[in-house]
């Protein structure tokens, strides 16, 4: 586990759907140093990049109102780093976003709390 290092609390934006999952999800990002703002849905995850500023992002691709890239397409506009956790493949990620990480479901807690610490620190 890696605590992420920055002088302040790292604040992630998840977004998942799966209840369950989320709940495990958002422990696990807690317990490695991060502040979690979980949205269920493309909508909800839009109104929060509107009004919230985020560090980084944890997104779920398929999602129960649509695929979660308008909010990639937002993230990377706005400048912030994301990856993606998902059971779709990732050939399904479009061109524009395949940069960014792909963690595949199922998936080890201590595997995405690493993931997540590259992706926003950058190591």
């Amino acid at each position: 586990m890696h605590p992420l290092s920055h002088p302040r609390t790292c604040n992630l934006l998840l977004v998942e759907d799966q209840f369950d999952l989320a709940a495990l999800m958002e422990q696990a990002l807690q317990d490695g140093g991060s502040q979690v703002t979980h949205a269920y849905s493309v909508f909800d995850a839009m109104e929060l990049l509107d009004t919230q500023h985020f560090d980084g992002a944890v997104l779920d691709v398929e999602l129960r109102d649509g695929v979660v890239f308008p909010v990639a397409d937002r993230l990377a506009d706005l400048g912030i780093p994301y990856l993606f956790v998902s059971a779709v493949y990732d050939q399904l990620v479009p061109a524009r976003h395949r940069r960014a990480p792909f963690v595949a479901k199922p998936f080890h807690l201590d595997m995405l709390q690493q993931a997540v610490h590259r992706t926003v620190t950058g190591h």
